[in-house]
């Protein structure tokens, strides 16, 4: 089966090529002009637009649970100041159920089911990927110099079964989640600026503020991304705290525990906290009525708590229907087939020929929207590889990683697997960010073998008589490339990598590995050269630049995993860096403390410069279009949008907003 798809796809892709012609205007980088999202409430949508929203209308399946006495009136349901969300086309119209397919059970970031029924959170991020809005909390403010945030929640919100959202469930979350050890033996580093775990105090039931240790700016964009949302900010206290021994007797949590299986209190708490729980209370504009191992069910939440332009409450689709497919070439057959509305997650750019040719029969649009990867695969070297000290010496010198990147051939790989729509460069940030630097892109990624030869031959790697280099006790100069295929050709251009660098003499194998293996591998300092998509290239670049310093030690990082264990551990494990990347690090401190954006800019530059110039990561091609499928009658689907991590996927456009049309 896999094979007979795999040719079929060639065969597509040569008969697409022959005929079809891509037009290369569409994939210009986003406007750094701020671009709304939603008004704050219907006031705001009012003085913007001399509009007046003068009542409120809802789905009809809830006017009849209305008129049954089973939920309340509409103006009782949502917020005092409910968001107004602007259409990406028009107001639509209610009704439909919008069918996905998704490759496992567990609603991650990268699901075509959490784009469909996004999470929400305290603030959210504009339509430009940058700006930042108020969400949950309809404003916020700064104090003592950056170290206190305040925030101002929405009075009115509701949780989906009629409970109201109130700071009791940001301090559920933080005092008895977060300060609880046994929920929670690590705290969150992104909430411990300066070494220690911020301070959350109840103003008032609906305001809260954050102390933190020092000057924390970076606090709105977590707050806008996945750190600031349900389940990762706040909990529905009036749910779990039936499972929590503060609230609740331990002697009769453990013997529930017991009862299904679970052998302490917080395994018990974990599941019920599980976000794939059906009937769960959310905020989502979506509840999961039923979770298996084939699909995922949900329907409309009545308490969801947005409004369109016209007073009408979202979302305007009734259900949502995932279908699990664990085989990818199968989820990419059943798209191009058309059994989905929509599919974004994992949809390739190597796949958009046979979208493209399948398009009108199947009946839906191929979008293509950018992407925040400033390099689809770059490669890490290990630089703290502890199994070959001769190995590792080599790594460390600079002139070998730039002989790495002059030998790659990106032109190559550009056309071979981009069909020429992408950018050779380094992994940088995007070139409308307020962080790019001219240039830097650039640096090391001509084609150059010559070059890169010289640069091997001046370290003193002498060729053997088979050609293969030899390194300075005499063995031959092998590398191993160690990855796992996921959301960007990772296998496909490792597989031309490994032709250019044993151009220049160094015999390379290939590891591919699952996600688990690659965990244990990567955060072992196990891995000689690692790859990844190179996002935070655009709105959280300065919040998590762990591409080009070693910030965070994890399953991704490969180019200095016993780095990173030292700065993540405050010094107790790993291996101390030289002054150089003390000096790195330094510097992002101050970027992280400092409230000037013109000084975080400036330290963000310099930052990146001395990475990139050192060749740390080796980027191949960037700046990719990802193509989106759409159904032709589901409406509302932006033609142009910034996909990727950094924007938490399809958070600025209010998926809750599409319908279909009749």
């Amino acid at each position: 089966m896999r094979s007979f798809i795999k040719i079929f796809i060639l065969a597509l892709m040569c008969v697409y090529f022959l005929n079809i012609s891509i037009p290369r205007h569409v994939f210009s980088q986003s406007q750094t002009k701020a671009i709304l999202s939603q008004y704050n409430s219907p006031l705001d949508y009012q003085r913007a637009t001399g509009q007046r929203i003068t009542s409120f209308n809802e789905a009809p399946q809830l006017v009849e649970l209305v008129k049954q006495g089973k939920i309340p009136p509409i103006v009782q349901r949502l917020p005092k100041n409910p968001p107004v969300v602007i259409p990406i086309e028009k107001v639509g119209k209610y009704g439909g159920t919008i069918h996905v397919v998704i490759p496992s059970r567990t609603v991650g970031a990268a699901t075509d089911i959490s784009y469909a029924n996004p999470w929400e959170g305290i603030l959210k991020f504009g339509r430009d990927g940058y700006s930042i809005e108020p969400n949950l909390a309809e404003k916020w403010t700064w104090r003592d110099g950056g170290k206190t945030l305040i925030l101002f929640l929405r009075k009115g919100v509701k949780w989906s079964d009629g409970t109201p959202f109130t700071a009791d469930d940001i301090m559920f979350w933080y005092e008895d989640i977060v300060l609880n050890d046994e929920l929670t033996p690590l705290k969150p580093v992104q909430w411990s600026p300066g070494g220690r775990l911020m301070k959350v105090e109840k103003i008032d039931d609906y305001t809260v503020q954050l102390k933190f240790a020092v000057p924390y700016p970076f606090a709105t964009l977590y707050l806008a991304h996945y750190a600031g949302q349900e389940r990762s900010f706040f909990h529905p206290k009036h749910f779990l705290k039936k499972y929590h021994p503060k609230y609740t007797p331990l002697a009769e949590i453990e013997a529930q525990a017991k009862k299904e299986g679970f052998d302490t209190w917080y395994r018990l708490f974990s599941r019920y906290a599980d976000p794939m729980l059906p009937e769960a209370p959310t905020l989502k504009p979506f509840v999961i009525t039923q979770a298996t191992t084939a699909v995922i069910t949900c329907e409309r939440n009545p308490y969801y708590w947005k409004i369109d332009i016209k007073g009408n409450q979202l979302p305007y689709i009734d259900k949502v229907y995932a279908s699990i497919i664990t085989d990818p070439e199968v989820r990419t057959m059943k798209i191009a087939t058309g059994e989905v509305d929509f599919a974004l997650a994992e949809n390739s750019i190597l796949n958009y020929p046979l979208y493209m040719t399948n398009k009108d029969k199947a009946d839906y649009r191929v979008l293509l929207w950018n992407t925040v990867y400033g390099s689809e695969v770059f490669y890490q070297v290990n630089q703290t590889y502890a199994q070959d000290s001769v190995l590792r010496n080599i790594f460390r010198d600079v002139r070998f990683r730039k002989a790495l990147s002059l030998a790659i051939n990106r032109s190559e790989i550009n056309q071979v697997l981009y069909h020429g729509l992408g950018t050779p460069r380094q992994p940088s940030p995007l070139p409308d960010s307020p962080y790019y630097v001219e240039g830097l892109d650039k640096l090391y990624t001509e084609f150059d073998l010559k070059k890169a030869n010289d640069l091997l031959d001046e370290m003193g790697l002498k060729r053997g008589p088979d050609g293969v280099r030899l390194r300075p006790d005499g063995k031959p100069l092998e590398v191993t490339i160690e990855y796992n295929q996921w959301l960007t050709p990772n296998r496909q251009t490792t597989e031309l990598i490994k032709t250019y660098w044993e151009k220049l003499g160094i015999k390379v194998a290939v590891k591919e590995h699952s996600n688990e293996l690659q965990n244990v591998r990567a955060t072992g300092n196990l891995i000689q050269i690692g790859l990844w998509h190179a996002d935070r290239c655009a709105g959280m670049f300065i919040v998590e630049p762990f591409w080009w310093i070693p910030i965070r030690y994890g399953w991704e990082i490969s180019a200095w995993p016993a780095w990173s264990l030292w700065y993540t551990s405050g010094g107790k494990s790993g291996e101390e860096p030289p002054k150089e990347i003390k000096k790195l690090l330094n510097t992002y401190e101050k970027i992280r403390t400092t409230m000037s954006e013109k000084e975080r800019i400036r330290l963000a530059k310099e930052m990146l410069k001395y990475s990139i110039e050192n060749a740390f990561v080796i980027g191949t091609v960037g700046l990719i279009p990802r193509p989106v499928i759409a159904k032709n009658n589901l409406r509302n689907v932006p033609e142009k949008g910034l996909l990727g991590y950094d924007v938490a996927w399809a958070k600025p456009y209010n998926t809750a907003q599409f319908f279909f049309e009749k």
